[in-house]
């Protein structure tokens, strides 16, 4: 049954009352008690917030995260319909708002990104594969989990207790974020060598021996038969972690 304008209205008023605090004429409504609407949504939006961001919750002051919280809260009419996709549109405000809290935390930007694409990966659409579960690294075709992501990071936010990142350990960190067939999301720090393996690996399935020849003949280099041991002890232990999901049948 549609809603009619008037009502509409009205549940407009009140949700705009709930993130700005600012409270129109609403017949009906009992002044005095309207405040703990809005009290009680934005718990639940904090409570969403601290779920999905741990690291970053423990990081700030109280004074801080609630100032944050609040900012968004307020200013940021969130767009997605699915409620567990509202902590991103958190992380874009903060970023595209360019908010003073990420001069004061450096690496804040990296933190919050980090521990969002776990919850993207923990959620993302299941992307099923035919694979073979045995074959020969270096002679069989390998398959990519399709669920997965590349990340890079200027500071060790996948390494560290935030609370103890530094300016000095600015740098170029890579990191692979994958769901493996249990729903468990794993980190793994890579050479960015093996970046760009994985990143042939998107594009169709390969070899070792493929990979090998693909990465010598792009970079025009002669790899080391100790290099292309380090590449298959990574991809046995890929493939046992569940980011190589198999071999082509």
């Amino acid at each position: 049954m549609q809603l009619r304008n008037t009502t509409q209205q009205y549940q407009s008023a009140l949700a705009n009352y709930c993130r700005t605090g600012m409270l129109e004429n609403i017949p009906g409504v009992v002044k005095e008690n309207v405040p703990q609407y809005r009290r009680l949504v934005l718990n639940v939006i904090d409570d969403m917030l601290q779920n999905a961001y741990p690291l970053t919750y423990d990081l700030l002051e109280e004074a801080e995260w609630n100032a944050i919280v609040h900012d968004f809260f307020t200013n940021h009419p969130c767009q997605s319909p699915q409620v567990w996709y509202m902590p991103k549109e958190f992380y874009q405000y903060l970023t595209e708002t360019t908010h003073s809290i990420l001069d004061t935390y450096s690496f804040l930007k990296e933190l919050l990104w980090f521990e969002w694409v776990e919850v993207e990966l923990f959620m993302m659409e299941d992307q099923l594969i035919s694979a073979a579960a045995s074959g020969d690294l270096r002679t069989d075709k390998l398959m990519i989990n399709p669920e997965h992501l590349l990340l890079t990071f200027e500071y060790p936010v996948h390494q560290k207790n935030p609370g103890t990142i530094r300016a000095s350990d600015k740098g170029h960190y890579f990191v692979v974020g994958h769901r493996n067939s249990d729903g468990e999301v794993i980190f793994t720090d890579v050479a960015a060598a093996l970046v760009r393996m994985i990143e042939y690996l998107e594009e169709a399935p390969y070899t070792g021996t493929e990979l090998f020849s693909l990465f010598e003949r792009e970079n025009a280099l002669q790899l080391s038969e100790t290099d292309k041991e380090a590449v298959l002890n990574f991809l046995q232990t890929a493939l046992q972690q569940g980011l190589i999901a198999g071999f082509a049948k």
